[in-house]
């Protein structure tokens, strides 16, 4: 008995330790992200200011804007104090999945608005090195499919259709890293599978196409727009791939040291297969492929996924109630929730016959999260 006794004592102590290290993790975080706020806001203001000063907008007009953004910082601070859950939406059709869960078609009960709701399960997070249940990302919707189902359905691209969405890729991948983040250097699989049909490397035995990948070199160079492949991989004569496409991939796929991009974006974008593309204008381009939409609530342009388990509701709830059932797994998670000055509704002003944007920078760096909410926060901000 007085051993049971020890251990619920021990145990009890641990628990402790854990919710005040939760709590001192909340508290710092709290403050970090309310000074954070508060830059912010101060930004925002002066990107409006210097932007109405260099234009010819009339005076007027500029103090109505200047009152729009107060509104619209007022509806961004009620935005993020309301707790968000997964509750609040109506789950309907999946359209994505993969390892760390699925996207599913959602639509916000009180608004009626049409998100996109990215499910993320926190066991697999944990085993891939990062850590009760699920993550929740709301997003915008966006129907007209994605990469992986285009590709599905059309086998094989042509270099025309493939060049603008490898340069839309480049752009993308630029602009994260321009964030400090890392993102694994996979755009020449890309490349490849988009004109050959299949990822390189490929076998049917999984073994196999280990040793493809990890065998050593891979290329002999030559000259520029000529390389040797060796065995590892093969570039099939009947892609019928011009010099260019071959070279890009081959310098995309191999060694580091050679690898073209290891001194910045701008490597890849002076290679040759992409003489034409004009860098400044390629998110004003027509698009490569305009897919048939029929309604916000059309899935016609992504897979088909079958239901694993019913959409459960009514899960484990986010906010105070969560506080009480904190774990050990939950403390890589605090203050997780995350919102978007963009999610504050009517962002974008009309001034004559032009849709400009006069609150907050519109460039590919801008995200496309919308909200986010974790049904798994335990301190929610």
């Amino acid at each position: 008995m007085e051993d049971r006794k020890e251990e619920e004592e021990v145990l009890g102590s641990s628990l402790t330790m854990e919710k005040v290290a939760a709590a001192k993790q909340f508290i710092e975080n709290h403050y970090r992200a309310q000074m954070k706020n508060i830059q912010e806001r101060k930004e925002r203001r002066w990107v409006l200011e210097r932007k109405l000063a260099t234009s010819d907008v009339p005076e007027e007009e500029q103090i109505n804007l200047i009152k729009d953004l107060e509104r619209k910082e007022t509806e961004f601070m009620r935005l993020k104090r309301h707790k968000i859950c997964v509750d609040d939406f109506e789950l309907l059709t999946i359209i994505g999945r993969g390892a760390f869960g699925e996207v599913r078609l959602c639509q916000e009960k009180k608004s009626g608005n049409i998100y996109a709701m990215k499910k993320l399960k926190k066991s697999e997070m944990v085993k891939r090195g990062q850590d009760a249940e699920y993550l929740y990302l709301i997003m915008e919707y966006l129907p007209g499919g994605d990469m992986m189902t285009l590709l599905m359905r059309a086998d094989t691209l042509t270099e025309n259709v493939a060049r603008f969405y490898i340069a839309q890729s480049v752009l993308a991948i630029e602009s994260i890293h321009k964030h400090n983040y890392i993102h694994r250097w996979s755009l020449g699989a890309i490349m490849y599978e988009m004109l050959v049909g299949y990822p390189p490397f490929y076998s049917d035995d999984p073994m196999t196409t280990c040793r493809k990948v990890t065998s050593s070199k891979l290329f002999t160079w030559k000259f520029s727009f000529y390389c040797s492949l060796e065995k590892s991989l093969k570039i099939p004569e009947e892609a019928k791939l011009t010099l260019e496409a071959k070279d890009l991939i081959c310098r995309l796929l191999c060694d580091v040291e050679q690898r073209l991009g290891t001194g910045g974006a701008c490597q890849i974008k002076a290679h040759p297969w992409f003489k034409d593309v004009v860098w400044d204008k390629l998110y004003e381009m027509e698009a490569a492929f305009k897919p048939e939409v029929n309604g916000e609530l059309d899935t016609q342009n992504f897979m088909k996924f079958d239901e694993l388990d019913p959409p459960a509701q009514a899960r484990t709830g986010s906010g105070p109630s969560r506080k009480m059932l904190l774990t050990p797994k939950d403390l890589s998670f605090v203050g997780y929730t995350y919102k978007n000055f963009d999610a504050v509704k009517g962002l974008n002003q009309t001034f004559g016959n032009s849709r400009t944007d006069y609150t907050t920078k519109q460039t590919a760096e801008d995200t496309e999260v919308q909200m986010l909410a974790s049904s798994g926060d335990p301190m929610l901000p």
